[in-house]
């Protein structure tokens, strides 16, 4: 986890999917994507518009083959330079030493139905 980290602070493409099985699925948001050329293409166009200033590690879960993962995620927007922060989660399963599955999960991505506010600051 530490190498994935490293590489989205880095902008490091190729690290990245390097980790990833070839058929391999990455769920963020409302977005499935499917194999490394899809995830491959996805980073390329976060690092686009985006720059990760900052990622801290907060707690690692394994159990054999599955992670889970809780993060703070820090990034800046390329075109107007805000900055945006998230604690967030990635579960994630490994197969032969690749993640084979990924998913994000954030608690802005689905808004609660008590929700008072349509806008919530990361």
């Amino acid at each position: 986890m530490n190498r994935q980290a490293e590489a989205w602070l880095t902008g490091d493409v190729d690290q990245i999917i390097a980790d990833f099985a070839e058929d391999s699925l990455f769920i963020v948001s409302s977005s499935r994507l499917h194999g490394k050329q899809q995830i491959k293409q996805a980073a390329v166009d976060f690092f686009a518009s985006n720059s990760v200033v900052k990622i801290e590690i907060n707690r690692i879960i394994e159990n054999d083959n599955q992670v889970a993962v809780e993060w703070n995620w820090s990034e800046v927007n390329r075109e107007t330079g805000e900055l945006s922060y998230a604690e967030d989660a990635i579960i994630f399963t490994l197969e032969n030493d690749k993640i084979k599955y990924w998913q994000y999960i954030d608690q802005l991505d689905k808004p609660s139905s008590n929700s008072k506010s349509d806008s919530i600051p990361r």
